[in-house]
């Protein structure tokens, strides 16, 4: 029997989460389905290197500037039309216009909206996010928080599905290292933009290291427009010897980057799944970290992460404080290490949840159809 078609479409196979737990489920989606992925960018070569010839082959780039869109949005079409999907997934605000366009010309196709976030970044994504939410047949998200602001904001007519954003299981044991309050490490991993809140991250950094403690940050990321803020930020603290800005990473230097820190760091003011946060969890790291989008759903301040306040000058003080309280007591930072670890050991994948809910789609289809 063939194999049915699944066009994914996304903007760029970058670092990213969106873009991470894509490429964690591509080899299964390849397996299950006659897959194309829509690239609305570039492909970064470095975090795709894992992939099979034929996985790669999936991978079909349309780098164009967003002021060349009136010129070869009909080209794209005619890509998407000519492909005939019989499932197509549209995963942020580019993907979203375009499956909205496929969908009105060719109403069978079964269109899937992708909404990774609480809050729109610009007029644009706003835009065509809730045209996309308007048209789809189903829509997905990556957190129950990001399920409720969709159900609450546009009451859709889909059905609104959580598909789980584990791009691995957890390892069999707790990677992260013991506490060693001579050489205290914490990492950022993310996008560096101004969501993200680095300077606050840096704050935390000049706090405990004037408290006495011997503390360190290394950054890893893609420039998202704020890295040279960010680095100045650094240079006005006079923190260069303490705060370090070390790249991006892909998915494998990631898992091995987990072993050699003990604290992650993410102060953003809003998010949907945070992924870095899950996964640094699943490895015992402690995280310290806002309670946003769905981190209070699997977290727990003081028993599986820290949470930090950081809604005035005096909330984060208060919150620094219990971060301390962890650095200065070490089987408190232990406790929560090893509760981290255990809490999400179960957990299922991306690619697991992703197929599962594209096979009962198309289940529903083909029963409907029959009727």
């Amino acid at each position: 029997m063939a194999k049915r078609k699944l066009l994914y479409i996304l903007h760029d196979v970058q670092i990213g989460g969106v873009e991470v737990a894509m490429l964690s489920a591509l080899p299964e989606l390849n397996r299950q389905f006659d897959l194309k992925v829509m690239v609305l960018g570039s492909v970064d070569a470095n975090i795709t290197s894992h992939l099979s010839p034929e996985e790669k082959a999936c991978l079909v780039p349309f780098d164009y500037k967003l002021s060349m869109y009136p010129l070869v949005i009909p080209k794209m079409i005619r890509f998407i039309l000519n492909f005939a999907p019989d499932v197509m997934i549209c995963s942020l605000w580019r993907a979203s216009l375009l499956g909205v366009i496929a969908k009105k010309l060719r109403p069978r196709l079964r269109f899937i909206s992708f909404i990774h976030n609480t809050a729109f970044f610009h007029r644009l994504d706003q835009l065509f996010s809730q045209a996309a939410i308007r048209n789809a047949d189903l829509i997905f998200t990556d957190s129950r928080a990001t399920a409720l602001f969709v159900s609450q904001h546009f009451k859709p007519s889909a059905a609104v599905e959580v598909i789980s954003f584990f791009t691995t299981h957890s390892p069999d044991y707790k990677t992260a290292p013991p506490l060693d309050k001579q050489d205290l490490r914490f990492m950022f991993l993310g996008r560096i933009n101004t969501v993200k809140n680095l300077p606050l991250a840096i704050d935390t950094i000049r706090y405990l290291t004037d408290s006495g403690h011997n503390v360190s940050l290394d950054i890893y990321g893609r420039d998202d427009g704020m890295l040279e803020t960010v680095m100045e930020y650094i240079r006005t603290n006079q923190l260069e010897n303490r705060v370090r800005f070390q790249g991006e990473v892909n998915g494998s230097q990631k898992l091995e980057l987990f072993r050699n820190y003990h604290f992650l760091i993410q102060l953003s003011t809003h998010e949907g799944m945070a992924m870095s946060v899950a996964e640094a969890m699943q490895n015992g790291l402690v995280c310290f970290v806002t309670a946003v989008g769905e981190i209070p759903i699997y977290a727990t301040d003081m028993k599986t992460a820290i949470f930090a306040d950081i809604s005035t000058p005096e909330a984060f003080g208060k919150s620094l404080k219990k971060l301390e309280s962890a650095i200065e007591d070490p089987n408190l930072y232990q406790k929560i290490s090893s509760d981290s670890y255990e809490s999400l050991k179960a957990v299922g994948t991306y690619s697991e949840s992703l197929v599962a809910s594209i096979q009962g789609m198309l289940r529903k289809a083909g029963a409907a159809g029959s009727h």
